[in-house]
Parts: structure tokens; sequence; C-alpha cells
């Protein structure tokens, strides 16, 4: 059989020009990079954002919007020189959708023949939540999924490792594109053909990931990775399990990895520890799970381990407040022995209604002070998140939510406008009701932009401005309710605050 050269591309990315831009090599592309190479295959994994990363290109002066990453002449140098067979472009967020076009656009330019294939959170939801069929045209906005480009030879959607290395081997070799799990392929005139049986993975099966093919001394060089306040430049990002039973309307967890919680084994786990915090001089690790502290007996085992390594670790994507309230104090006792620095909580909102009926998120708050007390006690920083702006939240409640925020006794804080993302119940909302603000669409999406309707707010603009002085308000506080502790967790000695996200 013959082998392939394929070309994994994390596109260029878009951020604030006053904002925090988080950067952190693809978990997904690196392991689809182990196996593509287990099965023969020559592989290259680059990021078109991290070898440009001094590139900082203003595209909306009003918006403060910015372009990061290399500009199209670097990137058709890169796919000429490697000349692959295949380059795949994931598009894990939605505002990564028109840098994967620009691949795709450039990768033709340079060889027609060369086959491009988009995959990512953001694909799987979009083509999922309006589900393409044969015989049923695409109700899509051209800006969701766009497959219409030409450019684009397929779309995959789901869990992609075992699948892509199928249609690799189909490409090179002339195979049955039918039997490829999760394929999306366009005919004509906006019809698609969707291979659905799409697995979920054994998270013990999948390989290590290979970072071997990726520039990791790169991203500790710039060590913007996903805390509030990171240990240490050198970062090692880790996924220990993939789905959530969750349902928050927000998010598209449920969706892209099942509502069964898959946990890795602690061996497995702890295989890729020791294995790349010696290789690379690690300083600190990442757990980028939803749900960590859901499977307690799951957390005690990895802390035990994690307890000999003896390396800062922390949260960031955040976990509930209400899991395990029995045990929850040894659970955090556990986390923070075993060198955890800081838990993430995501509150989301200070409304019990807003929880309840526009979120559907299970959380009490009469649980939610106690757990950041607890965390604290345990000697944790507590990271907290919330979020503003849902359809049909009054004014009222979102006051109520600066509010409980602000008197949680949290150590920082993060507000965030809602991002009605595709292939949930909000976006699904936001549509029938067209709530979007006039001139505001997915590719303004990011953490600081407002894309719908608020009420008590005239315009976009007001209501960041809004969210952007809570963020303000919320750290200063902070540091005005006890500045020692502040500056010995923060390193802030001087009357600027970096905003938190």
């Amino acid at each position: 059989m013959k082998k392939a050269k394929v070309l994994l591309i994390s596109p260029n990315m878009r951020g604030l020009d006053d904002g925090v831009n988080r950067i952190q090599p693809s978990l997904g592309l690196m392991l689809i990079g182990s196996m593509l190479l287990d099965a023969g295959h020559r592989v290259k994994i680059w990021d078109t954002a991290l070898e440009g990363w001094e590139n900082k290109r203003l595209i909306d002066p009003i918006k403060k919007k910015l372009i990061i990453g290399q500009s199209d002449t670097e990137i058709e140098n890169v796919i000429s020189n490697f000349s692959p067979d295949v380059v795949a472009v994931t598009v894990l967020f939605s505002n990564f959708l028109a840098a994967a076009h620009d691949v795709a656009r450039i990768t033709k330019k340079v060889n027609k023949k060369i086959k491009v294939v988009l995959g990512g959170n953001h694909i799987t939801n979009a083509v999922l939540d309006y589900g393409f069929s044969s015989d049923k045209k695409s109700n899509l906005p051209d800006s969701i999924v766009d497959l219409e480009d030409e450019n684009i030879d397929f779309g995959m959607i789901g869990e992609g490792e075992k699948p892509f290395v199928q249609l690799v081997d189909a490409i090179i070799n002339g195979g049955d594109l039918s039997k490829v799990p999760g394929l999306v392929k366009r005919i004509a005139n906006k019809k698609y053909i969707i291979n659905r049986k799409n697995e979920k993975h054994d998270m013990n099966l999948l390989p290590q990931p290979a970072r071997h093919l990726v520039n990791m001394e790169g991203y500790f060089k710039i060590g913007a990775f996903q805390s509030a306040k990171s240990r240490s430049k050198r970062v090692l990002s880790i996924q220990c399990s993939r789905g959530c039973p969750e349902k928050c309307t927000f998010c598209t967890t449920p969706q892209q990895w099942g509502s069964n919680v898959r946990w890795r084994s602690t061996k497995h786990i702890m295989e890729e520890v020791n294995r790349d915090v010696k290789k690379y001089n690690i300083g600190e690790i990442q757990f980028l799970d939803d749900t960590l502290t859901l499977h307690k007996q799951h957390l005690f085992s990895l802390c035990k381990e994690l307890e000999k390594v003896g390396v800062p670790w922390c949260t960031p994507n955040g976990t509930k407040a209400n899991y395990h309230l029995k045990e929850q104090q040894e659970m955090y006792y556990a986390m923070s022995d075993s060198g955890c620095y800081q838990i993430t909580i995501a509150c989301e909102s200070g409304s019990q209604r807003v929880l309840d009926e526009l979120i559907d998120k299970r959380l009490p708050l009469e649980t939610i002070y106690p757990a950041i007390e607890r965390a604290k006690k345990a000697g944790m920083l507590v990271h907290t998140y919330w979020i503003v702006g849902y359809p049909g939240e009054t004014y009222e409640e979102i006051q109520k939510t600066a509010d409980f925020a602000l008197n949680s006794g949290a150590d920082s804080f993060s507000f965030s406008c809602l991002q009605p993302l595709p292939g949930t119940p909000i976006y699904r909302q936001v549509m029938r009701e067209n709530l979007w603000w006039k001139n505001r669409s997915l590719d303004d999406m990011l953490l600081r932009s407002s894309l719908i309707k608020v009420d008590g707010f005239n315009s976009p603009e007001e209501f960041e401005k809004f969210t952007d002085d809570l963020n303000r308000k919320a750290n200063l506080l902070l540091k005005e309710k006890d500045p020692a502790r502040f500056e010995l967790k923060y390193g802030v000695n001087d009357s600027s605050i970096v905003h938190q996200v």
C-alpha cells in the first residue's frame, strides 16, 4: 500500500488588540499525527499562528480585532516545500473558519491535486446541528460551514483520529470513501453525503500525543496557555477524559464528545506525564477536562500519582461546584497536596432562574460559595467563570450575577459575553428569533465580543464595555481587599490590572 505525506495545520487565530490571546499545541492534531505515523505515513504539524506570532495585523480598529499568524506567502511556502498529498485543517473555534478557508485556498494555489480536509469542534457541531443528508439541501448559512468552497474536498465530524487515518488510506490508495466514518462530502448544488457511523474512541487505546511533531519550544517561549496565573511558561496540556453529563445550553461538549464521560486510566495518563515532563522540562501541567472532579475515585488515584511527580497543576477549563459535596473538602485537599495550585469553577450565573431555565445547568447557587471556601481552605487559588447576556436574561439578573460573583470570595474572575456556538440550543434560538446585533456575526466570536441583543443595552459596544469594566472591577476589588496577598500570588505591584480571560 502507498503511504501519504500529510500536513496538519492549525490556522491563524483572531484575537483582541487589548486582550489576552492564548495559544497552545493542538492535542487533536498531535493524536492524529501519532496515528498517522503508526500507519507509516509521513506527517508534519504546522501552527501558522504560532510561527507568525509576532505578525499581528489589526483588521478592525473599531472592534480592536487582530489576525495573528503567518502571511499567505509564508503559508504557501510551507505547503510547497513539504508537498503533501493531504492537508487537514483544524477548526477548533467558529472564528477560526475564515482562516481555515484561507489555508484551503492557498493549498489549491500550490497544487489543485492536494486534498483538503476540514475538521474539529466547529465543523462537527455545525454539520450535525443541521443534519446533512444526501437527499436534503443544506440550510446552513455560508458563514457556518461553507463546504461549497471548491477548495475544500471533505469535512470530518466527530472524533477524527481513527477515521482520518482511514480517509488518508482511501485517498492515497483509491479506497471506498463511503466506509470512512464521519466523512462529509459535497456532491453538487449544496447537496452532501455524510457517513454518520462515527464511533466514540476508547481513551486508553489512543496513542500518546506526538509532541515531537510540534514546536514545543515556540509555545514555551510565548507562554500563553490557559491559566489565570500560570506557574511556568513550560506548560504540558493533558486531556484525561472526553464527554460531559451536563446539558448546558451554550456548550458544544455533549455533541462533540458525548454525554457519557470516558476516562483514561491513571496508568495511561501517567505514562504521558512521566514521559513528557522530563523530556520537555515541564514546569506546570494543565488538565483540559470539562469535568475533572466528576469521578472522585479516578481523581484520588490521579492525585496520588501526581504527588510523586511534584509539578504544579491546575484545571483551566473549569469544573462544577456541587460535585461530591460530602467528600469535597477531602477531594480538594488531595488536589492541593498533589500540586494543584488553582481550581477553576464554572459558575456561569448568580441567578438561579438563569441557571435552571436558560442554561439548564444543574447547579444550586447555595453550593458555590462553600465550594470556593473549601478550595481556598485546602490552599488552592480559585478562578471563576461567569457568562452574561443569555437570551431572556434580564438586566437585573445580569447585575445579580455581578454582585454574586464579587461577593464569592474567589481569587480571580472571568466575565464573558455569551457566544452562541453552532451546535447548541442557544445558537438555534438565536437563529430562530434573529437575535443578532446588527452587523455582528460568527466572525466576531471572541470572549469580549457581544454578538446578540441583551436586555438593557442599546448596542454591542455598550455591553462589551460593561463586561470589560466588570472584569476590571472584579480584579481591582481583589487587590483592594488584600493587596499583600494579591501581589504575592499574582505578582502585581503597581496600579495596572491585566484582565482575566
